[in-house]
């Protein structure tokens, strides 16, 4: 219980200042209390567009990044040459160097190649600060993963789709569910870069949060705190359920 009330604690002061009509300075708690910040926000068009949008990256991005990851982190891990640790070194860069710094260097060719200002250059550029994570979760999994079993199932003459279909995707799930939400833990609260790209074309609930915050609008910047954190919560869950559903089906053996 104590545990729970330390989590909860620092929420607090955020719902008391969603639900205020203004909370001056030394009043220990708000004197007047309105939902008129969730009403504008809830019945803004731009908010449930930015969700829209929001959803939609992050998912892409998670699939994404999954898609490369699973045989990178394969190859890493059945990789024995020297060249090895120059191929770790290359494919976890960004966790190096600011993504903002990588972002600056492309962004010109991105230009030239009419990726700014559009969802899927926004798609694409939150590729670059997730995709490190995702192969870093996929990469322990596959530590993990007994070679003697991928061989003996070659000489058994099993395709190298049935090997991921009903082998490696039923022992990495682990890996896949931990680097799926971090990927869209990333891209859900991606600002800096999803403006960038996307020109303010591409609106987010980050990009619409941050005026207020900015700003020092402490009501309606509170009532989008609330919502993100709801919202990434919900998305996170959702997008889980599925995964786990899909992997159910396709490896399921018939």
């Amino acid at each position: 219980m104590i545990f729970i009330l330390i989590i909860l604690f620092p929420f607090i002061p955020l719902i008391l200042a969603s639900i205020s009509n203004g909370w001056n300075f030394g009043e220990i708690l708000p004197i007047n209390y309105s939902l008129d910040g969730y009403r504008y926000i809830l019945k803004s068009r731009s908010t449930w567009i930015g969700m829209g949008y929001n959803l939609f990256i992050a998912y892409s991005v998670a699939l994404i990044n999954l898609f490369l990851a699973i045989p990178a982190a394969r190859f890493l891990f059945r990789k024995k040459s020297k060249l090895k640790k120059f191929y770790m070194i290359i494919l976890f860069t960004p966790l190096i160097i600011p993504s903002l710094s990588s972002v600056l260097g492309i962004h010109r060719n991105m230009i030239i190649y009419g990726l700014t200002d559009s969802l899927l250059g926004v798609i694409l550029v939150n590729i670059i600060p997730s995709f490190p994570y995702v192969l870093l979760s996929l990469y322990g999994s596959f530590k993990g993963f007994p070679q003697s079993l991928e061989e003996s199932a070659l000489i058994d003459g099993v395709s190298n789709f049935q090997m991921y279909r009903y082998i490696i995707l039923p022992i990495i799930i682990p890996g896949i569910l931990i680097g799926s939400t971090i990927s869209i833990l990333i891209s859900l609260s991606e600002y800096i870069l999803t403006l960038l790209i996307g020109g303010g074309e591409i609106i987010t609930l980050p990009i619409l949060m941050f005026p207020y915050l900015s700003n020092g609008d402490k009501i309606i910047g509170s009532v989008y705190a609330i919502i993100f954190i709801l919202f990434n919560i919900v998305g996170i869950l959702l997008f889980e359920l599925g995964i786990k559903y899909i992997l159910k089906k396709i490896t399921k053996v018939r």
